[in-house]
């Protein structure tokens, strides 16, 4: 599973077209993604026919939520499944660097019937292994995460740690820098069995913005296949 993170209708679409198995919209990818509006989701929604994760994270910077912050993410939520996404990325933390459970639980309250993704305010966690088993009671569906560091490669270590722990409770997402050249290292190091990238060209197109390299997709996605393939016939 190759899910590609994109901030544009045109970017969803080519990684569609390029062989992306899930969308991840957000805004703002140079910030490190906030909540979309209301009109890119349906925009979005209605151009692509891959499952849509819609991120839902009220500003940029830290992920230490007020209550009127969780409140209006709260709403984000709701207002995105309503539009047509098939899950929401969330996550919030207490001042202690523990999940804020409160607020994940009235997540999960208010959208018992969507995929729900606990966002890289993961990597900020002090105890991960206890997190996970906390979200994994909550009924998460993954975590998107790098394991720590701003890059998947660099937390190898601790993300191959919380593929055992999930123990296919709930799926990990390796997320942070993945590209075609590092994709079978993390996965190998790791033994997840999915990706999350932008895979953004270098340069901007002026006409379409920030898009995606459809390249480096297709590569990603090869090389993806043949692990996964691979590790089912050693199985």
């Amino acid at each position: 599973m190759l899910e590609v993170c994109v901030d544009t209708v045109q970017a969803a679409i080519q990684a569609e077209e390029a062989g992306a198995d899930r969308i991840e919209l957000c805004s703002g990818l140079d910030l490190g993604g906030v909540t979309p509006s209301g009109p890119l989701t349906s925009a979005v929604r209605r151009s692509i026919q891959l499952p849509l994760i819609v991120l839902i994270r009220c500003r940029a910077g830290h992920f230490f939520f007020d209550p009127v912050d969780c409140e209006l993410m709260l709403q984000e939520a709701k207002e995105a499944i309503d539009l047509g996404a098939d899950g929401i990325a969330i996550g919030g933390l207490t001042s202690t660097r523990e999940l804020d459970l409160e607020f994940l639980q009235s997540v999960v309250n208010a959208l018992p019937n969507c995929q729900r993704v606990m966002h890289r305010a993961f990597d900020q966690v002090l105890e991960q292994t206890i997190a996970l088993g906390q979200l994994v009671e909550l009924g998460f569906t993954r975590v998107l995460t790098s394991g720590g560091p701003n890059l998947a490669l660099d937390g190898v270590s601790s993300l191959r740690q919380n593929v055992v722990d999930a123990s296919g409770r709930i799926e990990v997402l390796p997320a942070g820098g993945v590209s075609e050249k590092n994709a079978l290292e993390i996965l190998t190091a790791t033994g997840a069995n999915q990706l999350h990238g932008s895979f953004r060209k270098s340069s901007i197109d002026r006409n379409t913005g920030n898009t995606p390299d459809p390249s480096a997709i297709r590569k990603t996605k090869a090389i993806l296949s043949s692990y996964n393939q691979r590790s089912h016939n050693t199985v």
